[in-house]
């Protein structure tokens, strides 16, 4: 009977060595650490996803050589350039962003740009209701030089 008696205290002593592994568990707060690389894993997926998204829509925006891809609508081309210019004065007291272009002899005024070309539609029909003039939308072109 004195042989199971020294069991019953072994089995009492492995739960010391429990307490032990308690204050292992204050080092515990480094299992959090391990999560944000669970997060970052999370996380890489979701730039990825974006990239393709943002590719596809860039080269409809770049043109060959850079530079982002607008419409302006050409409203006139006149020989004249103080009418050109007298066209430009109505169109920006009215608001709009009316430049002058020359080109062989003649004065085209535009208004624009804009980034949309469904927008630059737009506002061609809106323009050729108010100012009776037939617009067409063009791709906008920078000034050279």
């Amino acid at each position: 009977a004195a042989a199971p008696r020294p069991r019953g205290p072994a089995p009492s002593q492995p739960i010391a060595p429990v307490v032990t592994v308690a204050p292992p568990a204050q080092p515990k707060p480094q299992t959090p650490v391990p999560t944000p690389p669970v997060a970052k894993v999370e996380a890489r997926p979701v730039p990825a996803s974006a990239a393709p998204a943002a590719k596809p829509a860039a080269p409809s925006k770049i043109d060959a050589n850079g530079l982002p891809v607008s419409w302006s609508i050409q409203l006139a081309s006149l020989s004249n350039r103080a009418g050109a210019e007298n066209l430009q004065k109505t169109l920006r007291s009215q608001g709009y962003n009316a430049y002058i272009r020359s080109a062989d002899g003649m004065n085209r005024v535009f208004v624009g740009p804009l980034i949309e070309r469904a927008e630059a539609e737009r506002l061609r029909d809106v323009i050729n209701r108010q100012q009776n003039l037939k617009g067409i939308v063009v791709r906008f072109q920078p000034e050279r030089g």
